[in-house]
């Protein structure tokens, strides 16, 4: 026993004395250079197939659209440090302005796997600062009564005369951020317009677990789905300061958790939780204890509740004292200030969702709160019982290729540009004080 301790100690020391620094540059690098600051590498997806145990991988500002410009990166393979948002020159790092985006290439749609994954229990991974656009792979269309079944050419799969076209899972669709871990971080990450869930995170181990920072925006299933291990340690884990916002269809859940008596606990603290088609917060049963603490997070409309536990909707936050038997406080169900900044387009069409309109626990007022916030006029369920052979005929002229893609309507082979991600991107940011993803990143 000894002697095997010796030999992982050993192993351990040898892994962590060869890591290093990897320095990577779509706009600088080249994909013979070393490496280095100087000499940066060009393409990270190559890069992450030739990395140790350990290293710390740098990437600069610019694009990265992944192996065949798919906007996906193949799988991680041990503990790494990956992080966006620095310089060109490498002089210094801020994610939410110097912007390293992930998108798949614009001659092409992009894939439906995994952006970044790991699957190792002996790993920690830290996924910081990037921001993910994943429209290009994601499939919209509509097959409710409302619209007419017309196509306009260029247009994925989407059925534009109607006003229930939603962001719907392709076949084989997977979280954009997958990890399976031990230890693991994401921070200062915004994901958009993902196909399926935005951050996955099974954890296991007797460490700390932090998702912080993140925007995970427009998203079907959950966006953030954090649980343990089944039995595989007892992690801490800390979800704080993330915006989630527009969770779609199927379990659209802003963030699902797995708590469990003597398998970890969590803390949620300071998120901020809207416009989901589920709940804002769903543990798997019923919680009570010092398991969850749940404090200082907004909500709002979130269409069952935003607590609920085993599938179903509890309560809103102004019941949460009254209702559960974990620790609660400070936790408000109001307004987010970032819907002011938001798109006026895209929460015109978000509007138009009949689904959203007949929640079960949110109200019309709320809608229209949020509407006028951002500059719209009332809302008028008008055209649901009625199809259309003619863009022209449209009530209001409104243009609903799809309502779920964010900022505009998709077409194939068409991304959102830098300029795009800093005109209806990174003014979402730091909008609700001390609660959401905040504009000074966590370092």
């Amino acid at each position: 026993m000894r002697f095997l301790l010796l030999v992982g100690a050993l192993c351990f020391v040898a892994s962590t004395a060869t890591a290093k620094e990897i320095y990577v540059s779509g706009d600088t690098g080249s994909d013979d250079n070393p490496g280095t600051k100087d000499k940066p590498k060009k393409l990270l997806w190559k890069t992450l197939g030739e990395y140790a145990a350990g290293d710390v991988i740098r990437v600069a500002e610019g694009f990265q659209h992944g192996q065949q410009k798919a906007g996906v990166m193949p799988n991680l393979t041990a503990s790494v440090v990956l992080e966006g948002g620095w310089k060109k020159d490498f002089s210094e790092r801020d994610p939410f302005k110097y912007l390293t985006i992930i998108t798949a290439g614009f001659d092409r749609g992009g894939a439906t796997s995994e952006v970044f994954r790991i699957e190792d229990r002996n790993s920690d991974v830290t996924i910081d600062g990037f921001m993910i656009d994943r429209g290009g792979g994601t499939v919209y269309f509509s097959d409710g009564e409302m619209g007419a079944n017309k196509r306009i050419e260029g247009h994925s799969d989407c059925t534009p005369f109607g006003y229930r076209n939603e962001n719907k899972k392709m076949s084989g669709s997977d979280p954009s951020i997958e990890l399976i871990g031990r230890n693991m971080t994401v921070r200062n990450n915004i994901i958009i317009n993902s196909p399926w869930w935005g951050i996955y995170v099974k954890g296991g181990g007797d460490g700390t677990i932090t998702i912080e920072n993140n925007m995970v925006l427009g998203f079907q299933g959950r966006g953030i789905e954090a649980i343990v291990g089944g039995g595989w340690g007892k992690p801490k884990w800390v979800i704080r300061n993330n915006t989630i916002a527009f969770g779609w269809e199927m379990e659209g859940r802003g963030l699902s958790i797995d708590p469990k008596d003597d398998n970890g606990k969590y803390l949620i603290e300071k998120n901020v939780i809207a416009f989901t088609h589920q709940t804002g917060v769903m543990a798997k049963f019923q919680t009570q204890g010092d398991i969850v603490t749940l404090t200082n997070n907004l909500f709002f409309m979130n269409r069952l509740g935003d607590w609920g536990h085993g599938g179903s909707g509890c309560c809103n936050a102004g019941d949460l004292d009254d209702e559960v038997k974990f620790k609660v406080s400070k936790n408000v169900h109001e307004l987010p200030k970032f819907i002011a900044k938001i798109n006026k387009q895209y929460f015109d069409r978000y509007s138009m969702t009949q689904e959203i309109v007949n929640g079960a626990k949110t109200k019309d007022e709320e809608l229209l709160a949020a509407r006028k916030s951002v500059g719209l006029g009332d809302y008028a369920p008008i055209g649901f019982d009625k199809t259309y052979t003619k863009h022209a005929e449209l009530p209001n002229g409104r243009t609903t290729y799809d309502n779920s893609r964010f900022p505009t309507p998709m077409k194939v082979n068409t991304g959102l540009d830098a300029a795009g991600w800093v005109a209806n991107v990174l003014p979402l940011i730091g909008q609700d004080g001390e609660r959401g993803i905040q504009a000074k990143f966590v370092k």
